[in-house]
């Protein structure tokens, strides 16, 4: 039998689905992991197809053509990173499963080599080199590719998060209102401000209601903050009025010396929206 770095391909190959039943009856998830013993079948079609395909990444690195043990680990890396993060996976639990899948593997070549018989040390060596790098790089590029979509999902929970913090609620003929509600500090001024007109572009809002009669606490800084965005929705062609200011908030606007002349306020949303022609029941 050969004793090219081929050979050692296409006998794993072969060998792949005897490979991946070991690893499951070796695999020792704790509970409610997707690697325990009590995963759903669905589950487990997800892993087996997804560790057949993990051998196959790892084995391609024997084929004299290197370009497709690269595609392979790209695609495999985007894959598995992006399915562990939707699913929840802790990182070092991927880690450990591919510690097994190497344990297997691993042993499935040791079995090549005594089937072969006398071969040379040189050889034995080699292979164990080119398959352990091969695994290095595999959980070097996991590791990077996790840390990729999870900062990305969470990117995206802090955009929801932001957008269910300010919330805008188109009305009608382009009308919104933006209730603001609770405490606001310079942290969710700078959201406002930030997110706000972007916000109003994409629902096309043209003028927008600021309601502050949920506001519990403001400062100098933050009630800049509001006034900016009031100017930056003028520039951009969009009108702005200001609703539910509470008399001990207006007496905060007025010892500070801020001055609201230029911009509509009103004392309740009703107040706002009738002044716009729309009704409002009681």
């Amino acid at each position: 039998m050969s004793l090219s770095n081929g050979s050692v391909y296409h006998y794993i190959m072969e060998k792949a689905p005897i490979i991946t039943e070991k690893w499951f009856a070796i695999k020792d998830g704790e509970e409610g992991s997707i690697y325990s013993k009590d995963s759903t079948d669905s589950v487990n079609n997800l892993l087996r197809s997804q560790h057949a395909f993990t051998i196959e990444t790892v084995i391609s690195s024997f084929l004299d053509d290197e370009a497709v043990f690269s595609a392979n680990l790209s695609k495999w890396a985007n894959e598995i990173a992006k399915s562990r993060v939707k699913l929840g996976v802790p990182v070092h639990q991927v880690l450990h499963a591919l510690s097994l899948t190497r344990q297997t593997v691993w042993e499935m070549i040791t079995t090549f080599i005594e089937e072969l018989g006398d071969v040379p040390q040189a050889t034995i060596l080699h292979w164990s080199s080119v398959f352990h790098l091969t695994f290095d790089k595999l959980n070097n590029e996991f590791t990077e590719m996790y840390h990729e979509y999870t900062l990305k999902r969470m990117q995206a929970q802090q955009e929801t998060i932001n957008e269910l913090s300010n919330p805008i609620i188109p009305i009608i003929n382009h009308i919104g209102v933006l209730p603001i509600i609770g405490a606001i500090d310079i942290t969710r001024g700078n959201l406002i401000l930030e997110n706000v007109p972007a916000s109003c572009k994409a629902k096309q809002i043209r003028h927008l209601l600021i309601d502050l009669s949920g506001v519990s606490t403001i400062d100098t800084m933050v009630l800049q903050k509001l006034l900016s965005l009031v100017k930056i929705l003028k520039y951009t062609g969009m009108e702005s009025s200001i609703s539910g200011l509470r008399p001990d908030i207006a007496q905060v606007i007025y010892n500070l010396g801020i001055s609201l002349e230029d911009i509509p306020t009103y004392s309740t949303l009703k107040q706002a929206l009738s002044k716009l022609g729309l009704s409002v029941s009681s």
